[in-house]
């Protein structure tokens, strides 16, 4: 989806900006943000962002932030017939954080909205309070608000990792792997939702094998199980020559194996950003393409928590958003 590539891209972007800068005032932090729609078009909102800060003085900061939102909407926009697509924006906010002591904040945003379909640009005003402690965790609760619809709020927690501008040098624990025990193995526990309706609810798991290449990048080889909820009739129609149209109707498909191998980028000790690409396995010979970008933290004591979406090139597999749960083993 071209809305996640220039996440990735803009993501790219900005840590080089950051990196550039050589005062240690500027800082750049990944978040993961979850949240509850305020209207009953919406179920929930999920999504990711990346933010660049400047400590103006001890107790107030500027902020640059962007990233990616997904609102997922309830019972097919039943009763909200005017609403023909989820709401999928990428956000762009000038903001202010001013602290009222050594780790709480109040925090204020606004900016614009670029979203897709047909929702246009809104202009987009966030609120937050929050806590920020000196190992990175960056914790905070927000209401954010794209005026130009009425359905299009939601409150939300706000998940992140920051750091000092200087700090993306080497990814610290694959320097330590690769001195040490080199090879890890991931379990993850993966539940998610069907990225076109969030009521076909998606459970999964895989097995990860993750091999140090350098301080800050990880190869990876996964192999798991996706189970769909739910199966939708798939129909779609061929033209001949002659302008006559036949219609093939089929099931999607609810259980897939996919295998893929891939890279994991580390901006910073445990923020890392990633990509697999790869063949899924399905029923009745459904063979398909899929590629997975994904984003989150891995922590020290081998908590891996994160974000990631699958895409399937075949018609009838059902493209997935998904939180990763999984913890690491060394070998």
């Amino acid at each position: 989806m071209k809305h996640l590539f220039s996440l990735f891209i803009l993501i790219v972007l900005f840590a080089s900006l950051a990196q550039a800068q050589n005062n240690s005032s500027w800082r750049v932090g990944f978040g993961i943000d979850a949240g509850i729609a305020t209207s009953d078009a919406f179920k929930y909102a999920l999504g990711g962002d990346i933010r660049i800060q400047k400590n103006i003085n001890q107790r107030v900061s500027g902020t640059l932030t962007t990233g990616f939102s997904h609102f997922f909407e309830k019972d097919h926009f039943d009763g909200y017939s005017q609403y023909g697509s989820p709401y999928n924006v990428i956000p762009v906010k000038l903001g202010v954080k001013y602290f009222v002591g050594d780790n709480l904040y109040l925090g204020g945003e606004a900016g614009a909205g670029f979203a897709f379909e047909q929702w246009g640009t809104s202009f987009v005003w966030s609120p937050s309070v929050g806590m920020a402690f000196k190992n990175g965790i960056d914790l905070s609760l927000k209401y954010e608000d794209y005026t130009k619809d009425k359905a299009t709020k939601a409150m939300g927690l706000r998940l992140a990792y920051g750091f000092g501008a200087r700090s993306m040098a080497a990814h610290k624990k694959a320097e330590n792997n690769a001195d040490e025990s080199g090879t890890e193995i991931g379990i993850s526990f993966n539940p998610g939702v069907d990225i076109n309706s969030s009521d076909n609810k998606i459970i999964g798991g895989d097995v990860t094998i993750y091999q140090p290449v350098t301080n800050n990048l990880v190869a990876m080889f996964s192999a798991g199980y996706t189970h769909m909820n739910s199966q939708y009739l798939s129909t779609y129609g061929i033209m001949d020559s002659n302008g006559n149209v036949y219609y093939n109707n089929n099931l999607t498909v609810r259980n897939v194996v996919p295998v893929k191998v891939g890279l994991r980028a580390f901006l910073g000790d445990v923020f890392y950003i990633g990509g697999e690409a790869g063949v899924a396995f399905a029923s009745h010979k459904n063979t398909s393409f899929v590629y997975t970008p994904s984003l989150g933290f891995k922590l020290r004591n081998g908590l891996d928590i994160g974000v990631k979406y699958d895409n399937y090139s075949h018609r009838l597999i059902q493209d997935a958003l998904s939180l990763k749960l999984g913890y690491h083993f060394k070998l």
